[in-house]
C-alpha cells in the first residue's frame, strides 16, 4: 500500500472516531422537547400559603360581626327550680339572644327555647336572616333587676315572673358596613314578664315580653 493510501486511511479512521464521540454525546443530552436532568437549574415559582384565620375572640363592632366568641355559659344556679334559678336562667336566655344576634349562631338560644315561644322564634329568625344577608348586630345587651315570681306553675307547668330591664344601645349593620338601624339605650321602663317551664332538670323559655 502506498503512502497516499495509508494517509487517507488514517484520516478516515480519525473522522470515524470523531463521529462516534459526537453521536454518543448527542444520545446522552436532552433532545427537543425533553426535560432537563434533575440536577439542572430551573426557575422555581414561590407557592403562597393561604392566609390563616385569626383565632382570637373578636367582639362585634362597626367593622364586622363577632368572631370566635365563646358560647354563653349556663350558671349552675340557673339549673335550679327556685326563684334565684329562674332569674339566672332569664338572664342567660337574654345573653343567648345577644350572642345569636352578634354572631349569627342561634344554636344556644334554640336549645333553651320551647318550639311555640314566639319571642324566641322572632330572635332566632332575626339572627339567621341577618347572617344570610351578610348583616350583623352590635348589641343589644340586657341586664335584669327586681326579679319577682311566686313560682306557682300554671296548667301547662309554666312559671311566671316580672322584672325590670336595662338595655344597651344596639346597631344593625348592612353588608356594606352602613348603619341599617340603631336603637338607643334604655333603663327601667315598663315591667317585663317571662313564662318558663322547668322540666328534666332545666328551664325552657315559653314566652317573654311586656308585662
Amino acid at each position: 500500500m502506498g503512502v497516499a493510501a495509508r494517509s487517507a486511511g488514517s484520516v478516515f479512521a480519525v473522522l470515524a472516531v470523531v463521529v462516534a464521540v459526537c453521536l454518543a454525546l448527542t444520545a446522552c443530552g436532552p433532545g427537543p422537547g425533553e426535560a432537563a436532568p434533575s440536577g439542572a437549574s430551573t426557575s422555581a415559582q414561590p407557592v403562597s400559603s393561604p392566609a390563616t384565620p385569626d383565632p382570637r375572640p373578636t367582639p362585634a363592632s362597626s367593622t364586622g360581626a363577632a368572631r370566635n366568641l365563646p358560647r354563653p355559659e349556663l350558671p349552675e344556679i340557673a339549673k335550679q327550680n327556685t326563684k334565684e334559678g329562674f332569674a339566672a336562667f332569664t338572664q342567660y336566655w337574654l345573653d343567648t339572644v345577644t350572642y345569636g344576634l352578634e354572631t349569627g349562631d342561634s344554636g344556644p338560644l334554640k336549645e333553651i327555647s320551647l318550639p311555640d315561644c314566639k319571642m324566641c322564634n322572632g330572635y332566632i329568625e332575626r339572627a339567621e336572616t341577618a347572617k344570610s344577608k351578610g348583616e350583623w348586630n352590635v348589641g343589644p345587651k340586657w341586664w335584669i333587676s327586681e326579679f319577682t315570681s311566686n313560682m306557682r306553675p300554671d296548667a301547662d307547668g309554666r312559671a311566671l315572673a316580672f322584672f325590670a330591664l336595662d338595655e344597651s344601645r344596639s346597631t344593625l349593620y348592612s353588608s356594606d358596613g352602613s348603619v341599617a338601624k340603631s336603637i338607643e339605650a334604655s333603663t327601667g321602663g315598663a315591667p317585663k314578664a317571662v313564662l318558663a317551664k322547668f322540666e328534666v332538670g332545666r328551664w325552657l323559655m315559653s314566652q317573654s315580653g311586656k308585662a
